[in-house]
């Protein structure tokens, strides 16, 4: 199967286009392009002709992004093959586009990448698989303030109602958004819905369908009742008097496509919005940007939050033109999630902040809930400017502009920075302060200080340099850098690697998210005198991502360290016998003998090793835990070592290494005398000559273009069997993501069967895909009712003359749990991408190095680990998974699961979950009984 990139890889996919496609050419899943021409350029006729003879195929939806195009300005077209949806990887997509623009000579071409930036925080983050970054957790934990009207007195809206008794009435307020559900906050709230639009499935009901495949369902009906919710409901919206015209322009507010999102700006325009907000974000785009231009130089007012859980400010709030806001608490202290840094330009509420919730269509229509997120600060903002507009007078302020010679956007926004409230000790990076309404409304308009000229906010990154900045330092800008070109998939990285736990200090210069930098960007990166530019997209092998979820220390998560240390005690334990063992049991294990032989697993390590580990800090953890049990305060840091210290104990990771045995064969080995093997110790001494006959030789390490994404092993002649999703990292499914009709190939994929995992001599080309699930894995929450299962095919003896080798028996028998549940997973670890981070939302870069240091690993090399199966999947709907508590970490996806007996065969496909929480696994024995298509392709 061959390689494509670029327009050839276009041309292949326009092969499987639908000759119409029914969806809204602004569907989240479709695969869409903005083209933008130069002004005078070609109209639409003409660049269909262009785009047909290009692609070879007229299977395309071609139409102008927006309603009027303004004279002397490049016009944006929005373009997207019929039936097809976006499977690419980001750099295959900006592959695309840089092509496109090169033949079609355009001034722009923007990929929609279903942007993962913006995070919506929630109390608690689902499973996911191995091989993503998982969103950092930036809930705070507590309950929202009373009264409700808390977050109206902070901002001093309630006072400013007694001044403005209009309360923002006549003033209409646009809400890009996922969308409004009925619900009693809105009882005597001012709709528009003549003016709304819904973009995602056409037509002009904006309508959220708090479907159970959105992250956040209700988010457009929470930002909305914050804005405008009436004054007869329980909580109040800034300014319950306004029109609010909802657009649904988002499905999912994690998902960011730049597209809609101008389109909607332009709509709201066209209708006569007078305020636009935006509680969205994700990477920049041309038209983006453009729309933005347009809304303020037709007097729109323009909020954006500042971003969620990455630290940097998102796009489009990071666009200088933008207003950007942050996220404060009920005592003016930054909301642990908030984004932050220079471009915000002030904050508002975003911490337990009142709003209507209703997220599921049977759920009750009159509950209210604190939110969290710059998003409720951005529609109290939102409120806040209708109230402005509305008590002096939409035109006055307009006039007043004009005679400044500045927009209405700049003029708020001073007169917003000039009356904030800035308590002591409020923090860096959040701008002026906390806007304050009762002040705003008094400063007359004369006396608002200068704003400064739209001249000030030709910033040619468009907001991208100051991310450099806070990624890599300081630098100098590149003048001759083409943003226009590469400054959406220069966004893209930095705010990925942002997410990933990347900095310029410390453990964090070495952080990377698993994303690669287009051909087209390496070069010009690379010939770029920004020195930035380069670091970040001349990316090596960055390591493949893993989840590792912070989470608080509490009485439950110490009860989880005892329980297993109580567990440990009880030799041949089964894992659901070991959930009900009572922590008491592991607290009394924790006398001074006890801790002494808890330790001793860690002090070989430490013997054998380089690692360097405080021993009388883990003992004095253990000792207040003997002392207070389920109430002893520990640090995180401290837990952490503690619950991976509990996991060494009868759960080791052994590398893989050669053995010479007396015959002189070098076969792949373990070492059966390691100490810390405890139960397992007898039975692996026994299961040694079977294993070095064939199962740790037979499973392999995934990468695609040199970058390691999984693990994958061998059940067939000339067949590995992996995960779909580490399949999605180097194939596309086409012509859509779920039951496609074809794998196109975007990396070279190889497997290594080495214990290095890179030895070229036994190194085998992945050929094309034999078989795969139906469905895509959406990373999170983890589907259990979903076959994340790929079978591919691979050369049978490989250009050093190796033969592939010898397959696992996957086994056939579903009463395998009932004989034996001891069994081992082999696979090739891969280091934490994603950093956790403390209470206060800092980054830890500490801790991924103590876990280094406490398991003693060499990533990305093979190891084996015994343990124990667990119970079935009972909720799942294909009832194919269980789980399993063999040590794994990232890179492990797609791993063999065998069973320590007979003749080792293959029980599971391991395919998600987190050291610490889960392992989950697709039981072979099930799979191939209910699915023809892998029972064909097994022996």
């Amino acid at each position: 199967m061959p390689q494509l990139y670029g327009l050839p890889a276009l041309r292949s996919l326009m092969q499987d286009a639908a000759q119409e496609d029914t969806r809204s050419i602004y569907d989240p899943d479709r695969l869409r392009f903005a083209l933008t021409v130069p002004a005078g350029g070609a109209d639409a006729a003409a660049l269909r002709a262009r785009l047909a003879a290009l692609l070879g195929s007229d299977r395309f939806a071609l139409e102008p992004l927006f309603d009027a195009p303004e004279p002397d300005e490049p016009v944006t077209f929005t373009f997207a093959p019929f039936g097809l949806d976006r499977t690419l990887p980001e750099d295959a997509l900006f592959g695309i586009a840089a092509e496109l623009r090169g033949e079609l000579g355009l001034v722009a071409c923007d990929p929609d990448l279903g942007a993962t930036a913006y995070v919506e925080p929630v109390p608690e983050t689902p499973a996911g698989t191995e091989g993503v970054v998982m969103d950092a957790i930036c809930w705070e934990k507590g309950t929202p303030p009373e009264p409700k009207t808390w977050a109206l007195e902070k901002t001093r809206v309630v006072q400013a109602w007694a001044m403005s008794p209009g309360k923002g009435k006549g003033i209409i307020v646009a809400q890009p958004d996922t969308g409004v559900a009925d619900h009693a906050e809105f009882a005597d709230t001012t709709f528009d819905f003549g003016k709304s639009l819904n973009l995602i499935e056409g037509g002009s009901q904006p309508t959220d369908p708090l479907a159970a495949s959105m992250s956040n369902p209700g988010h457009g009906t929470g930002t909305g009742s914050v804005l405008a919710s009436g004054e007869g409901g329980r909580m109040k919206g800034a300014a319950p008097r306004a029109t609010l015209v909802p657009i649904r322009a988002i499905n999912d507010v994690k998902i960011f496509n730049a597209a809609p999102v101008a389109k909607a700006i332009d709509h709201a325009v066209s209708v006569g919005a007078h305020v636009i907000s935006m509680s969205l974000g994700g990477i920049p785009s041309f038209a983006l940007r453009q729309a933005i231009r347009r809304a303020v130089r037709q007097n729109v007012i323009l909020v954006a939050a500042a971003g969620n859980c990455v630290g940097l400010v998102v796009w489009p709030a990071a666009y200088p033109e933008m207003i950007a806001v942050g996220g404060t608490n009920i005592r003016d202290r930054r909301w642990k999630g908030s984004s932050h840094g220079p471009a915000v330009d002030f904050a508002a509420p975003a911490e337990f902040v009142w709003r209507a919730d209703r997220q599921k269509p049977d759920a009750p229509k009159d509950g209210i809930a604190g939110g969290q997120g710059t998003s409720f600060a951005t529609a109290l903002t939102a409120g806040i400017a209708a109230l402005w507009l509305g008590h002096h007078g939409r035109a006055k302020v307009i006039a007043e502009a004009n005679v400044r010679g500045v927009s209405v956007q700049a003029l708020f926004r001073t007169a917003v920075q000039q009356t904030a409230r800035k308590p002591v000790g409020f923090p860096s990076g959040l701008g002026a302060g906390v806007i304050n309404a009762e002040a705003l409304l008094s400063l007359a308009l004369p006396s608002i200080a200068s704003a400064a000229p739209e001249s000030a906010f030709q910033d040619p990154s468009g907001g991208i340099e100051p991310a450099l900045t806070r990624m890599f330092g300081p630098g100098r800008l590149d003048p001759d850098f083409d943003w226009d070109a590469h400054g959406p998939e220069v966004a893209a990285l930095v705010l990925a690697d942002a997410r990933a736990g990347r900095s310029p200090r410390g453990a964090g210069r070495e952080v990377r998210a698993f994303r690669q930098a287009s051909s087209g960007l390496t070069d010009a990166a690379a010939a770029s005198r920004d020195p930035r530019l380069a670091q970040l997209a001349l990316r090596g092998r960055p390591p493949a991502p893993a989840i590792l979820v912070p989470a608080p220390v509490d009485a439950g998560r110490l009860a989880g360290v005892l329980r297993s240390l109580g567990a440990a005690a009880t030799p041949g334990i089964t894992p659901e016998a070991a959930a009900s063992v009572d922590p008491k049991d592991g607290q009394a294990r924790l006398d001074a003998p006890g801790r002494r032989e808890l330790l001793k697993p860690l002090t070989r390590r430490l013997e054998k090793g380089k690692q360097t580990v405080d021993l009388d800090r883990l003992d004095a953890g253990l000792a207040r835990l003997h002392a207070e049990g389920t109430s002893a305060r520990l640090d995180e840091t401290t837990l952490i070592e503690l619950e991976a210290l509990v996991s060494l104990t009868d759960r080791p990771a052994l590398p893989v290494t050669w053995r010479t045995t007396p015959e002189g064969r070098q076969v792949q080995s373990i070492d059966t005398d390691d100490p810390e093997l405890g139960q397992f110790a007898a039975l692996l001494v026994l299961a040694r000559p079977d294993l070095e006959a064939g199962p740790l030789q037979a499973v392999g390490r995934v990468d695609g273009d040199g970058i390691h994404l999984g693990t994958g092993f061998v059940v067939g002649p000339g067949l590995v069997m992996t995960n779909r999703h580490v399949l999605e990292e180097f194939a596309a499914p086409l012509p859509r993501a779920d039951n496609p009709r074809r794998w196109q190939m975007v990396r070279a994929a190889t497997i290594d069967f080495s214990p290095s995992g890179n030895d070229p001599a036994q190194r085998f080309a992945i050929e094309e895909v034999a078989f795969a699930g139906p469905r895509q894995i959406h990373r999170l929450p983890i589907s259990f009712d979903k076959l994340d299962m790929a079978i591919l095919r691979v050369q049978p003896v490989n250009g050093a003359g190796m033969a592939l080798p010898k397959p696992f028996r996957v086994n056939a028998d579903p009463a395998w749990r009932g004989a034996d549940a001891n069994l081992f997973v082999v696979g090739f670890p891969a280091p934490p991408a994603s950093v956790p981070r403390d209470e206060r939302g800092a980054l830890r870069h500490d801790v991924i190095e103590r876990l280094r240091e406490l398991y003693g690993l060499n990533y990305r090399r093979k190891y084996f680990s015994p343990g124990l199966a667990g119970a079935a999947r009972a909720q799942a709907a294909r009832a194919t998974v269980f789980d399993h508590d063999a040590t794994t970490l990232g890179g492990n996806s797609g791993s063999v699961v065998a069973q320590l007996s007979g003749d080792l065969p293959a029980v599971g496909l391991h395919f998600a979950g987190d050291w610490l929480r889960a392992n989950h696994a697709h039981d072979l024995a099930l799979v191939r009984a209910g699915t023809p298509g892998v029972a064909a392709l097994l022996p």
